[in-house]
């Protein structure tokens, strides 16, 4: 999984898009190209922070004055609308937005270019279709306003109009791009693209006669892997799929697409996700991840192979923090690393073990992705959250009994020899005021005081008051950085939340849930095979798209025959999410792996050499939570949330 070639920037940093990227070429910015960043940067990163400021004032109403804001949830989910495609907008401009570039590495460099010109037309087309059903839509429901506040249906459809303008001309600029770099070699595309929408225009009729003779899911399927496979982002990609879906099959108007993709991100539970994605962020640069390695080291550094255990332990401290595996590679990594080649360990080694934990660390809650499976298949978050504790504490004892036994083999050296009393003490004062986060986090919602979404905004007022204020490590500026970042993330998840809303709903039209349950109870009733290819079907995706893509689309597939087989969907989505964690990091996209390797400086190849015994580890792991539910769902008995 890579950003498309064309976009990649002039020495791009090692950090993922959880982090502060500096997403800026070094080119000279023109004078409008400046304007529309500026704009985009304020406008994306003011909504992120008046989201929070909304969401947090509501809870203060609600809880310390009992005067609830009854207008304060539809504010907040209109402000998420406009957060999450202006926050897309400002993704294309900084080329975060995912795309799967496995194939297209294979090409010849010419041949590359022209098809990334003819992808970007495509995408530009896209945009373009959906901004006129945007406004026809609008159109249709001028006089609708919303059941609270009163606000026009105008305010929640018009960001998916501007997201999208903003996007289209990212993509027309990124196209000039090619063409001045190589105008030889791209200038033969760029005439090619009129000339495709003639005769498209010219032969629909012919072309809808001859789709009607081809089944509607094995177009949708063909669609969607031609476009994949040339590296179209994924959530132009599902889109486009689903749009040409339509045309052909699906007798609708096509102002379904913005009706669906409004209504996949107009959700007050999803308004967790930038919030989680954005208090990770200010976490990760407040000096609160060198506290917790402090901490780390103090509680297993004396073992063998200490640094390697101290990673491990680190990820389980910092998960619960971050709540993402790319910003855990980047945090811990960067702190760990180093050390580790410093006292022995190969570059090779020293990459696996970070991939390892953070695979494993995806259990570990606040999860990104346990909100969206939760929000996709109406599971309860608190649920998925207490239920991931115990199936990552048996991958990291795996992963632990691992390290220490090629330890012994290897005669790695410990981190410490000796650790005092003073030295516990001083670690663990150290470490109260980060380890406060997930407390603040976990106490809110498993004692039932607070939603997953106020939790989230907890986090990130705590995270302001810490970088800024306590250990000082964060400058005003910095934050606003961060809050720039995080919105850009978001915008990107958000997206790929609202075109997979529709992709799916194109799906479940011609029946693919009942005929994936066909199939798999043909093979066997039994829930064992079926958890058994549920694994393998996201280790294999989550490589190839990415693990929140993945479950956009295979989620609310699968969860149907779930239910079907008797499989609880908490301990079923705990399995996925498991899987998709490992797929992450698993060759040959291995996006994951990649940032591992760029961070301990080895090559990916004989990296991957080392990497698969940690795979076979974890991945036995992941069969053991599979096949014995209880280890899942006994933390529910003991601690039982709604």
């Amino acid at each position: 999984m890579a950003h498309p070639p064309e976009a990649r920037r002039e020495n791009p940093p090692v950090a993922p898009q959880m982090t502060v990227p500096d997403s800026h070429p070094a080119r000279a910015e023109t004078w409008p190209a400046r304007l529309s960043r500026l704009c985009l940067e304020v406008s994306a990163g003011g909504l992120l922070a008046a989201e929070s400021v909304l969401v947090l004032t509501g809870v203060f109403f609600r809880y310390v004055l009992n005067n609830p804001l009854y207008w304060a949830e539809e504010a907040a989910r209109l402000l998420l609308i406009w957060l999450s495609f202006i926050g897309a907008a400002l993704a294309f401009q900084r080329n975060q937005h995912l795309a799967m570039d496995v194939v297209m590495r294979l090409l010849p460099d010419a041949f590359r270019r022209r098809i990334q010109i003819l992808v970007a037309g495509a995408g530009v087309a896209f945009c373009l279709a959906v901004i006129q059903q945007t406004f026809a839509l609008m159109a249709s429901r001028w006089t609708r306003v919303s059941p609270v506040m009163g606000a026009p249906y105008l305010l929640f459809a018009l960001p998916l109009a501007i997201g999208l303008a903003f996007g289209a001309v990212y993509l027309v600029a990124a196209t000039a791009r090619l063409v001045r770099q190589a105008p030889r070699i791209t200038l033969p595309a760029v005439v090619a693209l009129p000339v495709l929408a003639a005769a498209g225009w010219i032969f629909a009729e012919p072309l809808a006669a001859f789709m009607r003779h081809v089944s509607p899911l094995t177009a949708l399927v063909a669609i969607f892997a031609v476009a994949l496979c040339v590296q179209m982002p994924i959530a132009l990609c599902l889109g486009t799929t689903a749009m040409v879906y339509l045309l052909f099959y699906g007798g609708v108007p096509l102002s379904v697409i913005p009706q669906r993709m409004l209504a996949g991100v107009d959700s007050f539970i999803l308004l967790a996700v930038p919030l989680f994605i954005l208090g990770g962020a200010l976490m990760e640069t407040s000096g609160i991840s060198q506290r917790i390695v402090d901490l780390a080291m103090v509680i297993v550094g004396r073992m063998r192979g200490g640094l390697g255990q101290v990673v491990v332990v680190t990820e389980i401290l910092f998960s619960g923090i971050s709540g993402s595996a790319t910003a855990d590679v980047a945090a811990v990594g960067s702190l760990m690393i180093p050390s580790m080649k410093r006292t022995g360990y190969s570059s090779e080694e020293s990459a696996s073990i970070l991939c390892a934990a953070a695979a494993m660390g995806i259990l570990i809650p606040p999860s990104i992705h346990m909100v969206v499976l939760g929000t996709l298949v109406n599971v309860s978050v608190a649920k998925l959250f207490i239920a991931g504790f115990l199936p990552a504490f048996v991958m990291a004892a795996g992963l632990m009994l691992l390290i220490n036994l090629k330890a012994r083999r290897g005669n790695w050296p410990r981190a410490t020899e000796r650790v005092t009393k003073a030295d516990v003490w001083r670690a663990s004062r150290r470490a109260i005021i980060p380890l406060m986060t997930p407390i603040i986090i976990f106490g809110g919602i498993f004692s039932g005081a607070t939603t997953i979404t106020e939790s989230a905004v907890l986090a990130v007022a705590y995270a302001v008051v810490v970088g800024t204020m306590v250990f000082k490590e964060m400058s005003w500026k910095a934050t606003w950085r961060i809050f720039v970042s995080s919105a850009s993330t978001s915008g990107v998840a958000m997206l790929l939340v609202g075109t997979a809303t529709v992709f799916g709903w194109s799906l479940v039209t011609q029946r693919l849930p009942h005929m994936i349950a066909e199939w798999m109870t043909a093979v066997s009733r039994g829930p064992w095979v079926f958890l058994c290819l549920t694994i393998l079907l996201y280790l294999i995706f989550s490589d190839l798209l990415e693990g929140l893509p993945a479950l956009l689309i295979f989620a609310p597939i699968l969860y149907p025959t779930a239910e079907q087989l008797h499989v609880d969907p908490v301990h079923f989505g705990i399995v996925s999410i498991a899987a998709l964690g490992l797929g992450f990091f698993l060759p040959p996209a291995a996006l994951g792996l990649s940032l591992s390797c760029s961070l301990a400086g080895s090559n990916m190849g004989d990296t991957v050499k080392v990497f698969w015994v940690y795979v076979l580890v974890l991945l036995a792991g992941l069969l053991v939570v599979a096949f014995f539910p209880a280890i899942t769902l006994v933390a529910l008995k003991f601690i039982p949330v709604s």
